[in-house]
């Protein structure tokens, strides 16, 4: 796939992908909202 030769300096870092063209070292972030204020529940790697 032409994603793999695809490299992008972005504002949260590097973003790459590889042979299949999924992404590189990818996160997740998980977001709850309680009483109408973001919440950050966990980071995923």
């Amino acid at each position: 796939p032409e994603l793999k030769k695809i490299s992008y300096k972005g504002v949260t870092g590097d973003i790459k992908f590889d042979s299949k063209g999924d992404i590189e070292n990818g996160a997740l972030t998980l977001f709850t909202y309680q009483g109408g204020k973001k919440n950050k529940l966990d980071v995923i790697r």
